[in-house]
């Protein structure tokens, strides 16, 4: 028998990769833009508009999925959207209620680090004590990035963290077609 943990980061790992494809479809990328980018992560202390002290590193967000070459022809619709995430695997020792004790934010910045280009105050509107949380991250600083954080408990007593990006940038010109 499957333990209930484990099915729940399952299905939660199926929600996160619907959820992306969401992402993808909504939105329009020129031709690859910011492929190959990373994008740093922290949660801090504070808020989106007066950000603190980090509390907890995330690894830097690369280009999803993990191991897909980094140059190569484009395939299907030419406007699909390219998605950035944390790899996946990423822990955070820590607890929803640990995030919920002061003000945080999830903050990611652009690849030289010194701008913010999306983030999310960490809260909810429910909450049952000791369950999953998932929080928006709003465009910063004009960037057209937005995207998701989700924490879900694992069996180590610690979270389990999948960060979505993605950029709302300018679609191709109307005559594009797809590449097959």
């Amino acid at each position: 028998m499957v333990p209930v943990t484990t099915m729940r980061t399952a299905m939660f790992r199926l929600g996160v990769v619907g959820l992306a494809g969401g992402f993808a479809l909504g939105g329009a990328s020129t031709l690859a833009v910011h492929e190959n980018v990373e994008f740093p992560a922290a949660v801090h202390a504070g808020s989106c508009e007066a950000p603190g002290e980090v509390v907890f590193e995330l690894p830097n967000l690369v280009r999803l999925p993990e191991g897909v070459a980094a140059e190569g022809e484009r395939a299907g619709a030419p406007v699909a959207q390219v998605v950035h995430g944390v790899p996946l695997g990423t822990t955070l020792d820590a607890t929803v209620p640990d995030l919920f004790a002061a003000d945080h934010i999830v903050a990611v910045f652009n690849a030289g680090a010194d701008t913010i280009v999306a983030c999310g105050p960490i809260g909810a509107y429910t909450y049952a004590e000791g369950e999953d949380l998932a929080i928006g991250l709003r465009e910063q600083n004009e960037s057209n990035f937005t995207g998701a954080a989700f924490f879900t408990n694992n069996d180590a007593g610690a979270l389990d963290v999948s960060l979505i990006l993605v950029s709302d940038t300018v679609p191709p010109p109307a005559d594009a077609t797809p590449v097959a």
